[in-house]
Order: structure tokens, then C-alpha cells, then sequence
């Protein structure tokens, strides 16, 4: 249901083999059954991947779900609340997600 390049990509990481939109037409949806069928992925080529979402596979596990939460306009505290972990648990794991990402800021972690 989500067209977010972030969480299509960390859904193929997690071994999706297809990804379409719940609003595609039915023709789309034969189209990825084929592609899987012949052994092959699909995904809708406006969603097409680039080389930059790469960097999410360096991410671990907590740091893809950090990342979901501050593409929600989740703060800080509440990602520390909905984690229950420390607010400076979730600074650090920030830090090194934009390390990771190569970005300086939450805008543009959340503009990747």
C-alpha cells in the first residue's frame, strides 16, 4: 500500500520478489505473476530502485525501523517511546544511520 522507494527497497532486503501498489490496474497485477512465475521479480518501473537506496542494506535491523519512524515525522522522544529505548539510544543510532546514508539531516534522510 506504500510507495515509499525506502520501504520497497528494505521489502525486497527482506526478500520480496515483487512489489506493486494496491491501486494498479488488473493488468499489472498479471504482469507480476507472470515475472515471478518465470522465476524472475517484478516491480512497477516508476519505482524503480536506484543505486543510492543501496545504503539501506548496510542498515541494521533497529536502524530501518528508526529510519520508517522519522519518515513518519516521528521526533526523537517518540520514537524512543514507541522503541522503548533511551532518547539518546535513538541519537545514536540516528548518527550512524547518517553515516551509513551519507546524509546530514532528517530531511534528507527523508528526501532518499
Amino acid at each position: 500500500m506504500y510507495e515509499d522507494p525506502f520501504l520497497i527497497q528494505h521489502a525486497f532486503d527482506m526478500g520480496a520478489k515483487a512489489y506493486i501498489s494496491k491501486s494498479v490496474k488488473s493488468s499489472e497485477i498479471i504482469a507480476a505473476i507472470d515475472a515471478l512465475l518465470a522465476g524472475g521479480t517484478y516491480i512497477n518501473p516508476r519505482y524503480q530502485l536506484d543505486n543510492q537506496n543501496q545504503a539501506w542494506s548496510l542498515l541494521s535491523r533497529r536502524e530501518n525501523e528508526i529510519v520508517a519512524l522519522v519518515k513518519r515525522n516521528l521526533n526523537n522522544r517518540q520514537i524512543a517511546k514507541r522503541l522503548c529505548i533511551s532518547i539518546r539510544t535513538v541519537e545514536n543510532h540516528i548518527t550512524r544511520i547518517y553515516i551509513k546514508t551519507d546524509t546530514k539531516s532528517r530531511d534528507e534522510l527523508i528526501n532518499l
